[in-house]
C-alpha cells in the first residue's frame, strides 16, 4: 500500500511539474509577444525596422526586419514551449502505458 501511495504521489508531483513547466513556457510566449508589440508596432500595426539612412525600407529590408524582429523571436519561444509540451505528453504516455 505504501509503495502504491508513493508511486501515485510521484505521479501527482510529475503532473504538477508538467503544469508548472507548461505555464512558464506559455508565459514566455506571451511576454515575447508583448515585447514585440511594444518594440515593433504602433496601434497594433507593424513598424518595420528602417534602413540606416531613414529611407523607406526595401523588400529585402522588410524581409530582414520581419525575420529578425518578429519571426525568429516568436519561433524560438514557440519551439521551446512546444518541446516542453511534447516532453510532458511523452512522459505521460510512458507512465500510462
Amino acid at each position: 500500500m505504501t509503495a502504491w501511495r508513493d508511486h501515485h504521489h510521484g505521479c501527482c508531483n510529475l503532473d504538477q511539474l508538467h503544469c508548472d513547466e507548461i505555464t512558464v513556457a506559455m508565459n514566455w510566449v506571451i511576454r515575447t509577444c508583448q515585447d514585440i508589440i511594444r518594440d515593433h508596432s504602433h496601434k497594433t500595426f507593424w513598424i518595420p525596422t528602417g534602413t540606416a539612412t531613414g529611407a523607406a525600407p526595401t523588400t529585402e529590408d522588410l524581409i530582414e526586419s520581419a525575420r529578425t524582429d518578429i519571426l525568429s523571436k516568436l519561433r524560438r519561444q514557440i519551439d521551446g514551449a512546444d518541446a516542453i509540451i511534447s516532453n510532458a505528453e511523452h512522459e505521460r504516455t510512458k507512465r500510462q502505458g
